[in-house]
């Protein structure tokens, strides 16, 4: 039952968004305005909340990013290998590796963590969505480093204006930039001003909800006609080999029951859809990116499940 009542939630609010989409009780124009407002305002006012108003172990927080981050890298590595030996064409390579590292953190893992720990006896919850949230903003900015650096380099575009355009995608980023406001908020000053912490626990009580809605609205958009071989590799990659690697880092830095979880809720969680908005930016392969995305999803039930289940 646990199993049943951490990931259902999710997947539904999820379905009831693609169904509102398609009967057209939400608009793609209203989808994207959507979107933009949770990217932009939701999200950044729950991570800044939840960073600002608690206490943490920033080398907790360090082994856990560094079980995410091994199992990323290894993720990149296998995903070229393997895009050697299927023929993926030259173009779409950096699409390809894109989709198999990296994971939708803060729009299904972060609500799937939230849930998992909710009611625990064994756990501080709030203790959880701390770290999960510290992790993220530690993850962040890796992700979308690699993923200029991978898309660049399939298309030949490593270049002297590579390291501006990593600084300017990391400094633009709502989520990561709230994150560093909570962080330097809690060393300054000892709590946050009450009209401050009720607005930003008001707009993050909206914002994962939102997001859940929006990202099953988007789904229904997206269109598969990319090779199959490519984007079910891509996937099984995403949601199967980076728990299994995040697992294996985790024994051998014996990293505690909740954290593991945490991370490998993270690395079983499907390719974000940010993955597609990157492609599309950089000349990647958007119709990969967008199957990569769909299909990833629908199978992350899986993984996400066993990662519940056993963790």
């Amino acid at each position: 039952m646990h199993v049943l009542n951490t990931l259902m939630p999710v997947f539904l609010i999820i379905a009831l968004g693609a169904v509102l989409r398609k009967i057209h009780l939400l608009s793609a124009e209203f989808v994207e305005k959507l979107n933009r407002l949770i990217y932009w305002i939701a999200l950044p006012s729950l991570l800044f909340y939840k960073i600002a108003a608690a206490s943490y172990d920033y080398s907790v927080a360090g082994k856990t990013f560094l079980v995410v981050m091994t199992a990323m890298f290894t993720c990149i590595v296998i995903a070229y290998v393997v895009a050697f030996f299927l023929r993926v064409p030259a173009p779409a390579v950096g699409t390809f590796v894109q989709g198999a590292y990296r994971g939708n953190l803060v729009y299904i893992a972060l609500p799937v963590i939230i849930f998992s720990f909710s009611g625990s006896t064994a756990f501080d919850s709030a203790a959880m969505e701390t770290l999960a949230v510290l992790v993220i903003a530690l993850t962040v900015p890796v992700y979308n480093t690699a993923a200029i650096v991978v898309l660049l380099a399939s298309r030949h575009k490593i270049d002297r204006h590579v390291p501006a355009k990593i600084l300017r995608q990391i400094m633009t980023n709502p989520l990561f930039l709230a994150c560093v406001a909570g962080i330097t908020y809690s060393a300054l000053f000892p709590q946050l001003p009450v009209v401050i912490s009720r607005s930003c626990n008001a707009l993050g009580q909206i914002a994962l909800p939102l997001a859940l809605l929006g990202i099953g609205a988007t789904l229904v958009i997206k269109r598969i006609s990319a090779p199959l071989k490519f984007v079910f590799t891509a996937s099984v990659i995403k949601i199967a080999v980076a728990p299994l690697a995040g697992l294996l880092t985790a024994k051998l830095l014996a990293l505690g029951a909740g954290e593991t979880r945490i991370a490998l809720l993270f690395l079983a969680a499907p390719t974000a859809v940010v993955s597609y908005v990157m492609a599309d930016q950089l000349d990647g392969d958007t119709e990969l990116s967008a199957a990569i995305v769909v299909i990833s999803c629908l199978i992350s039930v899986l993984s996400l499940s066993v990662v519940v289940g056993f963790f």
